[in-house]
């Protein structure tokens, strides 16, 4: 599917147009084999850099094809209660900027609702704030990832097993994350310290604005991976020490009540024995048992093992 947008400093908000003009956006969503030949072909696009935007394994890269800018780059979205990345094509070239994505994902609608102020006949600066857009995406699903992670640090002696595999899809989705973010904070460097793109003076706040968010989340994401596995590291050690504690009061309850065990396996003998005819001796064995019972129960005790 190709859709094309545009808003010129005249217009009151970004329109959408049947056919392609100069300073437009074309927004394409799964694109059949005809619309990337006619891409291809009617645009002056690179056929391989349009077939591979739509490999979900794409890593970001910045490549210049004649002229023209290819930014490959991973934006995360939410499906069926997981988080995941995809790759995003956008091109910069001398009439327009195109957007190329394999599915449709809410990376655009700020800018089509237009609750995003955005010109598409300035071109740089639209593909600037198209990048903040990738970068407050991420920074939105490490915000809610790092909110789940304070909450169970309240309640560390509770974690639950539900837990512990939350734990492992959130380290799962960080690294995800910095696989992609590393690479594309390379690539904003790169493509503003070039100057592939043109920017107005009145426009430097921006451009410094990218460069910090995007150091800025792969900081965030990293600290969320540190404190998640700290966590984790800190409930293992809680739950070992809870185990040593359980084995040593199992261990002296054991002992404590085997030896009343041996005392009463040795006089139930059938032989000859100490004290068999005395009237007393069931209370004396029975004095003895509780005497060394007791002395182990205060020793163990002391050792902190009861």
């Amino acid at each position: 599917m190709i859709n094309y947008y545009f808003r010129s400093l005249k217009d009151e908000g970004i329109k959408r147009i049947d056919h392609q003009r100069k300073g437009c956006w074309i927004e394409v969503v799964d694109p059949s084999e005809e619309e990337i030949n006619f891409l291809s072909q009617e645009l002056g696009l690179d056929k391989g850099h349009l077939t591979d935007a739509l490999d979900v394994y794409e890593s970001p890269r910045l490549e210049i094809e004649g002229g023209d800018v290819y930014v490959f780059l991973r934006v995360p979205f939410s499906s069926e209660s997981m988080v995941h990345t995809l790759p995003v094509l956008f091109v910069l070239t001398e009439n327009w900027v195109v957007t190329v994505v394999s599915r449709q994902i809410p990376l655009f609608d700020d800018f089509l609702s237009g609750k995003i102020n955005v010109f598409t006949t300035q071109k740089s600066k639209f593909l600037v704030q198209l990048f903040l857009k990738v970068n407050s995406l991420f920074r939105n699903f490490i915000d809610i990832i790092g909110k789940n992670i304070w909450l169970r640090q309240g309640k560390i002696m509770r974690i639950s097993e539900e837990d512990i595999v939350s734990f492992v899809q959130w380290e799962e989705i960080l690294n995800d994350f910095i696989n992609s973010l590393v690479p594309t904070t390379a690539i904003y460097k790169l493509l503003l310290s070039k100057q592939y793109l043109k920017f107005f003076k009145e426009d430097k706040d921006l451009i410094e604005d990218l460069l910090l968010s995007s150091e800025e989340i792969l900081d965030i994401c990293k600290t969320k991976i540190k404190a998640m596995v700290n966590l984790r590291e800190a409930y293992s050690t809680l739950m070992t020490n809870n185990l040593n504690r359980a084995i040593k009061f199992l261990t002296a309850i054991t002992i404590v009540f085997t030896v009343p065990t041996i005392i009463a396996s040795l006089w139930g003998m059938n032989v000859k024995l100490p004290f068999q005819d005395h009237p007393l001796a069931f209370l004396f064995i029975i004095g003895i048992t509780f005497v060394i019972a007791l002395l182990l129960f205060k020793l163990f005790s002391k050792k902190d093992w009861l």
